[in-house]
């Protein structure tokens, strides 16, 4: 058991990563929705270990995993909500440059 602990930080992205999928695959997001929130996963669960162990260095590491999953599921739900945004943008984005042509031909 000692030697996992070492490991720690592997488990807890793995964790992380694997809350990202199931919760992809139980709300039925196509395969790069999935993909993306699984690579954030791993750098947000990496980014709050580090912030974890700052603050708590002697954790439990079945503490750190459960923090780790959590992590992971919240994180596809803030991937939706950037990617809905952001398609939002766009959007408004093409749209003010299509009126800015349209307004150049008028005489």
């Amino acid at each position: 058991m000692k030697d996992l602990q070492n490991f720690t930080d592997l488990f807890a992205i793995a964790f992380g990563m694997i809350g990202s999928l199931i919760k992809g695959i139980r709300a039925k997001f196509n395969f790069s929705t999935i993909f993306l929130g699984m690579l954030i996963a791993g750098i947000m669960t990496y980014s709050i270990i580090g912030i974890i162990e700052i603050y708590y260095s002697d954790t439990s590491p079945k503490v750190i995993i459960l923090i780790s999953f959590c992590v992971g599921w919240v994180s596809n739900e803030i991937t939706t909500k950037l990617d809905l945004v952001v398609g939002d943008i766009y959007e408004i984005f093409i749209q003010w440059i299509k009126n800015q042509f349209t307004k150049t031909k008028k005489p």
